[in-house]
C-alpha cells in the first residue's frame, strides 16, 4: 500500500502538468517533493503539453477538476489518441460524496459517462487513501500498453 501522493512516481511518473483544483492542491503539493509539477493555463492545454513531454521521453501525467476533463475531451480524442499517447489523468471530482455544491454536482453526476463515452479506463479512490500498488500497476500497465487514457477520480474530502 502506497499514500496516494506516492502512486505517480510509484507508477514510474516523472513530471506532472495541470491545472490546479482545490481538491488536489494539498496531493499536488505533496506530490512536488518528488517530480516537477508544472502549471498550464487550460486543461487541453495541459493534455498537449503531456503530449510532447512524452514524444521527448517523459513519462507525465496530468492533474485537474472533473470539469476540466470535459474542457480537455477533444485534446485526448484528436491530439494523444491521434498519435498514439495514452494520458494518465488525476482528476479532482467535485460534485461527488460530500461535495454538494449545484454547480460542482452539474459536472460531478457525469463525469462517469463522460470517461466511458471517450472509452477512458478509471479508478475512483479517496483523497487520503492508502492505494494497493500492485492492482493499480496492473491496471496502469495495462492501458498503457494499449496506449489508452486513464483516469484517477479522486474524491473530496469527507466523501
Amino acid at each position: 500500500m502506497v499514500a496516494l501522493h506516492e502512486l505517480p512516481a510509484a507508477l514510474g511518473l516523472d513530471i506532472a502538468v495541470g491545472v490546479p483544483d482545490s481538491h488536489l492542491s494539498a496531493l499536488i503539493t505533496a506530490v512536488a517533493s518528488s517530480m516537477p509539477v508544472h502549471i498550464a493555463p487550460r486543461e487541453d492545454a495541459a493534455v498537449g503539453v503531456a503530449c510532447g513531454l512524452t514524444l521527448g521521453g517523459r513519462n507525465p501525467f496530468v492533474y485537474l477538476k472533473n470539469a476540466g476533463l470535459f474542457t480537455c475531451g477533444d485534446a485526448l480524442l484528436s491530439l494523444a489518441r491521434d498519435i498514439g499517447v495514452g494520458v494518465f489523468l488525476m482528476v479532482g471530482w467535485a460534485g461527488s460524496g460530500d461535495d454538494k455544491l449545484s454547480h460542482h454536482v452539474v459536472t460531478g453526476e457525469r463525469t462517469i459517462q463522460f470517461l466511458q463515452a471517450l472509452g477512458i479506463s478509471y479508478r475512483i479512490v479517496g483523497h487520503d487513501a492508502k492505494v494497493d500498488l500492485n492492482r493499480m500497476r496492473r491496471w496502469y500497465d495495462r492501458g498503457g500498453a494499449a496506449g489508452q487514457h486513464r483516469a484517477l477520480l479522486v474524491r473530496p474530502g469527507g466523501a
